[in-house]
């Protein structure tokens, strides 16, 4: 989960301010070159010069503010990633806890069906049964009335003799 994340960036990304550019003009003598608004004419030739003579500032500043900005946007990605790892676990819990409940239901619909089968084949069992003895009754009293026929034929056959 930890290889979602960016920690750190790598040192290459990262820069060191870069020491002020120093214009060989600013170290005019200070008595020098004043004019009449008590500004030396180093110090406006400084503010002329600006950073455009001093490149390396310049880029050193534009790649402290893409650090930022990189910083700012991935340390988003983590906290979107971790949002999204936060709200999945959110989902599988809901989603957990739905299906335990709709299996509940399929369990309990389970043995009601178990429960109206039961009592079913238990009232056609004891209708079986019930047949079965009345079979066995009648086949009793069939034996008897064939034992009874036997014994008039032997009787009969015996008269006639």
């Amino acid at each position: 989960m930890e290889d979602y994340f960016f920690e750190s960036l790598p040192s290459s990304l990262q820069s060191s301010p870069k020491s002020r550019c120093h214009n060989p003009h600013q170290l005019e003598d200070a008595d020098e070159g004043l004019d009449t608004d008590h500004e030396t004419t180093a110090e406006k030739s400084a503010l002329a010069v600006g950073l455009d003579d001093c490149p390396d500032q310049k880029i050193s500043s534009r790649i402290d503010e893409l650090e930022k900005r990189v910083q700012g946007v991935l340390g988003q990605i983590n906290e979107n990633r971790s949002n999204d790892q936060e709200m999945m676990i959110n989902f599988q819990e809901k989603l957990s806890s739905e299906v335990s409940v709709v299996c509940q239901q399929m369990k309990d619909h389970m043995f009601s069906v178990y429960e109206e089968n039961s009592q079913a084949m238990e009232a056609r069992l004891t209708e079986l049964s019930q047949v079965l003895q009345n079979c066995s009754r009648l086949l009793a009293e069939l034996q008897g009335v064939s034992q009874d026929l036997s014994a008039l034929n032997t009787g009969l056959r015996q008269a006639e003799d």
